[in-house]
């Protein structure tokens, strides 16, 4: 058999730039690109992503004291569950922490498409029945590096 030997097909130009060595800036600017990603994978291990569903949350009296009464589409129903947390943030009666007491199966409106909630309140002396107050029910707080990797089908 014949040895092959290889071929050399490179100029004397390209030889030099293969056998320098690259420059600092280049080679440290690597570095600080790679630990700033690096960063930024940490920080989001940490930042919260809150998935929530905007509602709108009337106040009525009932048996057991007040509670409100909130109107959600049927398809973000499955993601809601007794327990789930509600905020409001309404200009008179302030900051307000719920949860959700109970989801309704059946239609809420004559289309179809939405379901009622009803949400139960820890602290109630700022609420008045029939007050109605913008809120939100909270889906997931998980951070967003979690979300990132569930979305590319990495996490759980």
């Amino acid at each position: 058999m014949k040895e092959e030997r290889p071929i050399e097909l490179r100029s004397e130009k390209v030889r030099n730039i293969i056998g320098r060595m690259p420059s600092a800036l280049i080679r440290y600017g690597t570095m600080i690109i790679g630990a700033a990603l690096l960063m930024l994978c940490v920080v989001s291990a940490f930042i919260p992503y809150r998935e929530t569903v905007p509602v709108t949350i009337t106040i009525k009296q009932t048996d057991s004291g007040l509670q409100g009464l909130a109107i959600v589409p049927k398809d973000r129903l499955p993601q809601i569950h007794p327990g789930s947390k509600v905020t409001i943030d309404d200009p008179l009666a302030g900051f307000i922490e719920a949860a959700v007491s109970e989801t309704s199966r059946e239609p809420a409106s004559a289309d179809g498409r939405q379901r009622e909630v009803t949400i139960r309140f820890t602290s109630a002396e700022r609420l008045h029945s029939g007050d109605v107050m913008d809120g939100r029910i909270i889906l997931s707080d998980t951070p967003v590096l979690q979300r990132f990797l569930q979305s590319v089908g990495i996490g759980r």
